[in-house]
């Protein structure tokens, strides 16, 4: 019997095991896959605020960034900047696996290979069925029990159905390659209908590749092949790009993320900023409240909704107005059309967007940045063009 087990062993789910190890507790994490941080499919951009909260390990960052090139469908740029580092880029295989290295040396246990297929909850404790797969592919089914059970598995919403909770209504999808490319010294994002409609695509320096990719409602690996052929990126790349990653992103948060005994964290629980489609640093943050919740129903003895819902109120607290602002200006940015999208970057250094975005940007709380924005003349302009032509049409 097991005080918590982990179904996930990713950087919500590590840093959740660590949190509740840290605090003396039995902690057992169960990760599907034989090795931690694979496979992989990220930018591997994290915001300097989660590194600084949560003192988090440093040994996989490869740079820091303080400063973004967009560029406009029809060619013009404008580079955004702060004076002190925004984000960094890590190498996400190795972050995972540091992040699961320090959880292991405060206390928890990993078991690699495990896939949970089920969750029983009892009076007292919850049942984790689960199949282990061997080095030669044979299996052996497992069962696990736990006093509290923390779901962090990503995407995978498999385990939901028995708890009776539905998964997020709305999904991206997100396509990358790592590619040999000349020129990249800071992050690039290229916005319009053709690039990706509603969205946008990107190129970050990492080491000695750039991680090239599309994030779009549907089909992004195809607007991905054609991006690798814009003319910005093309006549920059060493060599053919072989092979590109996909996958989905949540962008709606589930309507709860508790039952008794269980919680739900990070992509799971579709904690993931609705701009970008990031959910590492939200993913810690939830990670570390959900540790914080069941060290507090331990302590009262009672694992119940009633003690285990003030998770959800503390997280939805603590970002929930970001969620929502966010999913307005996807909705908002979407409508823009290309030549808006132009004038919108061309007026970036002949307005008041440079003052705003020293007072407002921060790389993983865009609310406060989106609020100015959206009250700044020129979107208001843009906006009101839109909604104009739309009612005399």
């Amino acid at each position: 019997m097991h005080d918590v087990i982990v179904v996930g062993a990713g950087p919500a789910g590590s840093q959740t095991a660590a949190s509740l190890a840290q605090r003396g507790y039995t902690v057992l994490v169960l990760e599907e896959h034989p090795q931690i941080g694979v496979p992989t499919n990220c930018s591997g951009l994290i915001g300097a605020e989660a590194f600084e909260r949560f003192d988090l390990p440093r040994d996989s960052v490869i740079r820091g960034f303080n400063s973004a090139t967009f560029f406009s469908p029809r060619g013009s740029c404008a580079t955004v900047g702060a004076d002190r580092v925004m984000a960094y880029v890590v190498r996400r295989c190795e972050f995972d696996q540091t992040m699961a290295q320090r959880a292991i040396a405060c206390g928890a246990s990993y078991l690699l290979r495990v896939r949970c297929v089920g969750l029983e909850q009892h009076n007292d404790h919850v049942t984790v069925t689960a199949v282990q797969r061997g080095p030669e592919g044979d299996e052996a089914r497992m069962t696990f029990r736990a006093r509290s059970v923390v779901v962090a598995t990503g995407i995978r919403y498999g385990l939901l159905r028995a708890l009776e909770l539905k998964r997020p209504s709305a999904f991206l999808q997100a396509a990358q390659a790592e590619a040999s490319m000349e020129g990249v010294d800071r992050v690039e994002v290229y916005l319009g209908r053709d690039v990706a409609p509603g969205s946008f695509a990107w190129a970050i320096p990492a080491g000695p590749v750039a991680r090239v990719g599309v994030c779009n409602g549907a089909g992004a690996v195809e607007y991905l092949r054609r991006f690798l052929q814009h003319p910005s990126i093309a006549s920059r790349l060493r060599q053919p790009v072989t092979q590109i990653k996909r996958k989905a992103i949540p962008i709606a948060n589930i309507c709860r993320s508790f039952r008794d005994r269980i919680l739900l964290v990070g992509d799971a629980a579709g904690q993931v900023k609705v701009t970008t489609g990031g959910g590492i640093s939200y993913g810690i943050l939830c990670g570390d409240m959900a540790a914080a919740t069941l060290d507090r129903a331990f302590r009262l003895g009672d694992l119940s909704e009633r003690v285990l819902g003030e998770y959800e109120r503390r997280w939805r607290q603590e970002i929930g107005v970001e969620l929502r602002v966010g999913s307005f200006f996807r909705r908002v940015g979407g409508m823009l059309s290309d030549e808006q999208i132009d004038r919108l970057i061309r007026a970036y250094h002949d307005s008041d967007l440079p003052e705003l975005v020293r007072r407002c940007a921060d790389f993983e709380r865009h609310r406060k940045f989106i609020l100015a924005l959206c009250r700044s003349n020129i979107f208001f302009q843009l906006v009101w063009n839109y909604f104009r032509r739309r009612s005399l049409s």
